[in-house]
């Protein structure tokens, strides 16, 4: 025993040289895009009374448009979507890969329990050095053993912190995933929930217009009484109402589907009704940003996501590399055994052993190079992601400006619309009520008065869709602040305190 207590400070000394030389690879070097002055929007900054703020702000968002009944969803939706219980669900597979990752950087200890009832074959010979007792005298006999044993794998290269870093990398690129399926999720019920309301506008304007046009047929058929009508404007006004008639049912069923998707969306069946509210009715920001925020490589989880798997794949390079170098294990047990159970504890029955076990690779047909180059090819994959997603995402806030731009001058185009195919409405029909206009014309006001008040729905709810669009690709929303940070000149990331 005395040998093994000089065998152990030189084993923890082995172990701290191993854990204490730099791991092989590459370190991971954090990319640094370039987005300059030529990204829309990116030069009108100045003009935005908001601002984007850097961290996790995705948390409120919705509240812009201020709906206690959109709040509502967002929350049931949080507590029992199970997209989000599934990515939940995910995080804590990968944070057990973590720990997982861990445990070979600690040395593996165990314990032996034994009992045997052995037969050997009895040696041979004669005379007065053949066995008499024992366990070669040819008689079944009983062993009985108690051991400790120790095992250890020197991280002398850096294989084993390599992969305790991917798994690290992977551990919080799997959190930004769900942080993006919680986004995703959040804009879908906004977006379902808009559907409702937008459906319920849509069968108020369908019903509206089957009232017109009862309305208008039950004129004609006076008129043709009288006949100061045709049979052919009677067979229009008819065809009107039937038509009239069926977009009521088609919106009532695509405003059914946006309930049931809503329903889904917050983890119930989906046979709950719902209440919508008009598109119209919703509050909407007098004010968006047009710059580009400087902290959008900050804020978007799938680019943070993206991030993080390239620093996983950068490890794997590492990782594959420590396959060059020779690997030191240390094993070692320690234990009593004997025949007889009562005589186990004696000194005479103990028994160890410690010392290092050397593998050297000298031939293995290429396979560690092989895994090197695809340790670098996935590297090389990860970089282009990353850089795909923050294109995506750049794009995606430039888009949804532009689009909001856009519809708000269509909603404010078609309101004027919708006014003036009133207006032409009464006309026509003041006229063809004195015989001065043709019915032909009454059918068309109240077509142009249909399509443009049915266009300024959609219009209107496009805006809605182009707000949470906008707070998707911004990563949740902006705040009501002076501005500070916008992207008008080469913008790098800003490095998270402790370097990179």
């Amino acid at each position: 025993m005395h040998a093994a207590g000089r065998a152990l400070p030189l084993a923890l000394l082995v172990l701290a040289l191993g854990t204490g030389c730099p791991p092989v690879g590459p370190d991971f070097e954090r990319p640094r895009p370039q987005v300059g002055r030529d990204m829309p929007g990116a030069t009108t900054a100045s003009t935005s009374s908001v601002a984007f703020t850097a961290g996790e702000p995705w948390r409120r968002w919705w509240e812009v448009f201020h709906d206690p009944d959109l709040e509502n969803h967002v929350q049931a939706a949080l507590d029992a979507n199970q997209d989000l219980r599934a990515a939940y669900a995910r995080v804590q597979i990968s944070r057990s890969l973590v720990r997982e990752a861990f445990a070979p950087l600690l040395p593996s200890i165990g314990t032996i329990g034994a009992y045997q009832y052995v037969k050997l074959p009895p040696l041979t010979g004669t005379g007065p050095n053949a066995p008499t007792t024992g366990p070669f005298t040819g008689q079944p006999f009983q062993a009985f053993a108690g051991l400790g044993s120790l095992t250890y794998e020197v991280d002398f290269w850096g294989k084993v912190r390599r992969s305790l870093e991917a798994a690290n990398s992977d551990m919080t690129a799997s959190d930004e995933d769900r942080k993006n399926v919680e986004l995703t999720v959040i804009a879908d019920v906004a977006q379902a929930y808009f559907d409702v309301g937008e459906g319920d506008a849509q069968v108020a304007i369908a019903r509206d217009a089957v009232k017109t046009r009862e309305e208008t047929l039950a004129i004609v058929k006076k008129r043709l009484e009288t006949g100061f009508a045709t049979e052919l404007e009677l067979r229009r006004a008819e065809a009107e109402l039937a038509s009239s008639r069926a977009q009521v049912r088609d919106y009532e069923a695509t405003r059914a589907t946006a309930e049931h998707r809503l329903a889904i969306l917050t983890g119930r069946m989906p046979v709950l009704r719902f209440a919508g509210k008009p598109p119209a009715e919703f509050d909407v920001p007098p004010e968006i940003p047009l710059g580009l925020p400087a902290e959008l490589l900050e804020r978007r989880p799938d680019i943070r996501s993206a991030e993080a798997k390239l620093q996983g794949r950068n490890a794997g390079i590492g990782q594959a590399i420590a396959g060059f170098f020779p690997s030191l294990t240390i094993y070692g047990f320690a234990g009593y055994t004997a025949l007889d159970i009562n005589k186990i504890a004696n000194p005479n029955s103990q028994l160890w052993a410690v010392g290092p076990v050397l593998r050297l690779p000298l031939f293995e047909g290429g396979r560690t190079a092989a895994q090197v180059l695809e340790a670098e090819a996935r590297t090389d994959e990860a970089l282009a992601n990353y850089h795909a997603a923050v294109l995506k995402a750049f794009g995606e806030v430039a888009d949804a400006i532009v689009r909001i731009a856009a519809d708000r001058g269509m909603c404010d185009d078609q309101r004027a619309q919708v006014l003036a195919s009133s207006r032409a409405l009464d006309v026509a029909r003041k006229q063809y009520d004195e015989g001065l206009a043709l019915y032909l014309d009454v059918l068309d006001s109240q077509r142009s008065l249909l399509g443009a008040r049915q266009g300024l729905v959609v219009t209107e709810r496009r805006l809605l869709s182009d707000l949470v669009q906008l707070a998707k690709a911004l990563g949740g929303g902006w705040s009501e602040l002076p501005p500070d940070k916008f992207v008008d000149e080469v913008v790098e990331p800003a490095v998270p305190a402790g370097g990179e």
